[in-house]
Formats: C-alpha cells, sequence, structure tokens
C-alpha cells in the first residue's frame, strides 16, 4: 500500500528520518554561513526540527511498549483495528504520532490508554507547553505572553488559547490549595497580609458609552436633562451579583515566615504563598487559619503571628 500522510510511521522509519536529518545539518554546518547570527537561527531551526522527530520516537516507542492487558481484561472495551493520528504541540512544534483507541463496549467514550499513560490532555498541547504558557499569562496580559512565548520558540498559541489554558488550570486552583502542605520548620514568626479590591467587570458596551463624545446637552436644567437621559437610555435590570460599580470584590491572602538571624533581626520570606478568590472575606481569612495551623502556627502556640488586614473585620 503506498505511503500517504496519514500513514503511521514504524519506529525504524523515525530512526532514519532522525539520522538524514542530522547528516544534513552536519553537511548544511560544514559549508558555512554568512556570519554568526544567520548560523544562529539556522542551528536553532535544526534543533526544533530533531526535537520534534526524537518527540514523536518517544511516543511511537511508547505506544509499542505500552500493556493493553489492564483495559481488554476488564471486558468494558474493545480494540479498534487501525491507529488513530493526531497532532500535538510541542515545545518544538507540531509532532504527528499515532496510538490505539479503545471503544466501551456498551458506547461511550473513546478511551485512548497512550494519552493517559504519558499525561497528555484533549487540550492538543504537550505538559511543558501548557506549564510555559501558565507562566507567562499570569505575570502579563494574553497578547504580551503570546509575543513572548514566539520569541522564544517560533510559535505561540493564540489569545484565546492562552486565555482557556488558564481558566482551566484555575478550575483545580481551590482543590490544590486546599490540599497544599508545607515543611516542617523553625521559623519563629509567621505574617500573615490579607487585602481586598474590586476588580473591574465592565461590559464593552458600558465602556463605549463612558468612552464616546459627549453630546451637547439642550436642556439646561439638571432635572430635565436627566429625565432626557433617562428615555433615551434605558437600563436592563441587573442580574443578581451585578454591580452598580462594574466590579466585584476580591480578596488576596498573602501569608511567609521569617527567621531570626545571628544579629538579631528577622530574615525572610520563607514558603511565602499567595492566594486570591471572590468568596467572602470570612472565608479567606477561614483558609489563613486552617494554612497557618499546617505552618505549625496553630491555636495555642507559643509562637509569634504578624496578622495584617487592610479592611474591617
Amino acid at each position: 500500500m503506498p505511503k500517504t500522510e496519514d500513514t503511521p510511521l514504524s519506529l525504524e522509519e523515525i530512526e532514519t528520518k532522525i539520522l538524514d536529518r542530522c547528516k544534513d545539518a552536519i553537511e548544511r554546518i560544514l559549508k558555512g554561513f554568512e556570519n554568526s547570527s544567520e548560523a544562529e537561527k539556522s542551528i536553532y531551526k535544526i534543533i526544533l526540527a530533531l526535537g520534534c522527530l526524537f518527540y514523536q520516537l518517544y511516543l511511537m516507542s511508547s505506544q509499542k511498549r505500552l500493556d493493553l492487558s489492564t483495559w481488554l481484561d476488564s471486558g468494558l472495551f474493545y480494540q479498534r483495528k487501525d491507529l488513530v493520528g493526531r497532532t500535538i504541540n510541542s515545545l518544538f512544534g507540531e509532532v504527528r504520532y499515532w496510538r490505539i483507541c479503545l471503544e466501551k463496549k456498551r458506547g461511550g467514550n473513546v478511551c485512548i490508554p497512550l494519552d493517559e499513560t504519558v499525561g497528555l490532555t484533549r487540550d492538543n498541547f504537550t505538559p511543558g507547553v501548557i506549564n510555559k504558557a501558565i507562566k507567562l499569562v499570569t505575570r502579563s496580559s494574553f497578547s504580551v505572553s503570546a509575543m513572548v512565548f514566539s520569541c522564544f520558540l517560533n510559535w505561540s498559541p493564540s489569545t484565546k488559547t492562552l486565555e482557556e489554558l488558564a481558566l482551566g488550570l484555575g478550575r483545580e486552583a481551590k482543590a490544590y490549595m486546599e490540599e497544599y502542605n508545607y515543611e516542617p520548620t523553625q521559623d519563629e514568626l509567621l505574617v500573615i497580609e490579607i487585602d481586598g479590591k474590586a476588580t473591574p467587570t465592565a461590559t464593552k458596551e458600558e465602556l463605549s458609552k463612558r468612552r464616546g463624545k459627549r453630546k451637547k446637552e439642550k436642556c439646561c436644567c439638571q432635572r430635565h436633562r436627566g429625565q432626557e437621559n433617562r428615555k433615551k437610555n434605558k437600563r436592563i435590570r441587573r442580574k443578581k451579583g451585578d454591580k452598580s460599580k462594574n466590579g466585584r470584590s476580591i480578596t488576596l491572602a498573602v501569608m511567609y515566615t521569617l527567621r531570626k538571624g545571628n544579629d538579631g533581626l528577622y530574615h525572610g520570606p520563607y514558603n511565602k504563598i499567595l492566594w486570591g478568590s471572590y468568596a467572602p472575606r470570612k472565608v479567606m481569612l477561614a483558609w489563613a487559619r486552617r494554612h497557618a495551623t499546617k505552618r505549625g502556627f496553630g491555636p495555642g502556640t507559643s509562637k509569634m503571628i504578624c496578622s495584617l488586614t487592610f479592611f474591617p473585620i
């Protein structure tokens, strides 16, 4: 059967492609470049291309070593005859691989043992890409994160995809923070800082009204001018949770410990953690209390606790 673009590659074929690419790269480098800048760019592209091939080899070799007895012996699945192809975005670029799919006998979602075993999600991105993207979006805007990402890897997820990755991972943040544990330390002072601030929630329609050019008022009386404006701009009844100031209160809690040095001064911070939530302030204070206990500063402790709250309790 003739080879097509979606025909699964064997391990031997991938190995041959890697060796051929390495030979071509050596020959290209020996021919020389005009300057060091061109050489750097060309070598970097070669490394990324080889990285894609090596990652493809890793996935296909993992598929070959995979033992399907755990799924098939359960009696819930049956194996498809043909391998199913998939393209995934890695740190090196797009990688095409093929894997075995199992279907439930009584209907339901398809099970892909390889993806479950190696830790690939349905997002079409490798864990390394997700990790780098999330770290960027927590420190800069989505557009800036996409630009920085592409500067280093020659490609980037779209701003919409970055936002979806951040929101998807953020959904699991609450459970992660509840299970977060600390290593036992001999720190003598715990500092807790809690503050609240309203994040803007104004819609694009509301912002366009505010930023538009002001029309000249026909009425000179403030009372009649207000009546005219209310007739022109009818307000939509707010839903539960909508605020008149287009803001929603968020509470931030920061916790860290300090250690007393030989000079008699407190040094740090150590084991610093920050958590923000739209939950009520009492919930955030209770969270701080639980985590203070995990750090060894529970009720009845002789250690010092310094708590700073910037809102009335």
